[in-house]
């Protein structure tokens, strides 16, 4: 069985101003860098940083799904139902018995990534038992 990790990401840039130049500028007075084989080196930011450390000790387990998401990332029902592998009125029952909250714009329901993820890595804990 594969393992999840979902790592959620807040951007940190202040949207005054030029956005670009700020993200341009935190690249380039960062102090992490990545370095090739072949002894290239591309600069990353401390957020970018900080995801890698999360993610590469999980890739190296090699049985893990890492999502990076932004934190308040939402999806409809049917990317959902693909993500559970479940079919999409088989979703629709779970959100109707609360064991996935959603909320509802117009007509359509709208679930985050968080709450996918977390249900799906409960349902996996639970199946493993």
């Amino acid at each position: 069985m594969s393992k999840n990790l979902l790592i959620t990401i807040d951007s940190q840039v202040n949207c005054s101003g030029d956005l670009k130049k700020k993200l341009e500028q935190n690249y380039q007075t960062g102090k992490h860098k990545l370095v090739g084989a072949d002894g290239t080196e591309l600069p990353i930011s401390d957020d970018v940083f900080q995801v890698l450390k999360k993610i590469v000790p999980a890739l190296e387990k090699r049985r893990t799904t890492v999502t990076i998401s932004p934190t308040d990332a939402e999806m409809t029902t049917q990317q959902a139902a693909d993500i559970l592998n479940v079919s999409r009125p088989y979703l629709i029952k779970l959100l109707d018995n609360n064991e996935i909250p959603y909320v509802k714009t117009g007509s359509h329901r709208r679930i985050k990534v968080k709450d996918v993820m977390d249900y799906k890595e409960k349902r996996d804990t639970e199946c493993r038992k």
